[in-house]
């Protein structure tokens, strides 16, 4: 017999974050240097949240700028006091034309493989990036709307499960962003971004 079940938005911003720029060092989007609205976005999920098979979707929308040259990563992390990296995205590169707070859009899909304490849990991550800036991590970088540009895999890895953390405890969630140059011309901007439980497998 099917199983009735219901997806819930479990954290969203009302408000644009900040736009960063002149960085390298990876950072959240949600609000980690000024305190805006957007850091609701950053949510705490309960202890023993995760089992297995638990699926959350991220989804975002971004105001990016960048110069030629510029590279992307992208990570979600958790952890009760730090950041551990539970997903990384590929190295994107950005086309050689350049633009200014220009549209992207992601989503980024984690289901949880193992569960425990200590570095016992881990999540797998699947995905996309879009927007005329990207270039996937295996291609050529040209001017826009030149092959191979305008959308990628999260990965073109094989997928794996990323660093462990504890899924008994309290776990902050929260969406960074590293680039590869820093300058005024490389930016990231979050406009809009929700997390979802699409209730996958009963949780």
């Amino acid at each position: 017999m099917p199983m009735q079940s219901f997806g819930q938005c479990l954290a969203y911003i009302d408000v644009a974050g900040t736009n960063y720029t002149t960085f390298t060092t990876a950072k959240s989007m949600l609000g980690s240097a000024t305190a805006t609205a957007a850091s609701a976005g950053v949510i705490q999920l309960p202890s023993n949240f995760w089992q297995q098979g638990t699926v959350l979707e991220i989804e975002w929308q971004a105001a990016v700028s960048w110069a030629t040259g510029n590279t992307m990563i992208f990570t979600i992390v958790s952890g009760p006091t730090s950041n551990i990296t539970i997903a990384t995205s590929g190295t994107f590169k950005v086309t050689t034309t350049g633009g200014t707070t220009e549209p992207m859009y992601g989503k980024v899909i984690l289901r949880c493989n193992t569960i425990g304490s200590g570095t016992l849990a881990t999540v797998f991550a699947s995905g996309f990036v879009a927007g005329r800036m990207i270039v996937p991590p295996g291609g050529t970088p040209g001017a826009n709307y030149a092959a191979p540009s305008g959308i990628s895999c999260w990965s073109e890895a094989t997928p794996a499960a990323g660093t462990g953390f504890d899924s008994t405890v309290v776990n902050n969630l929260d969406f960074f962003c590293t680039m590869g140059t820093s300058s005024a011309s490389n930016g990231f901007q979050m406009i809009q971004y929700k997390v979802f439980n699409p209730n996958e497998a009963g949780y």
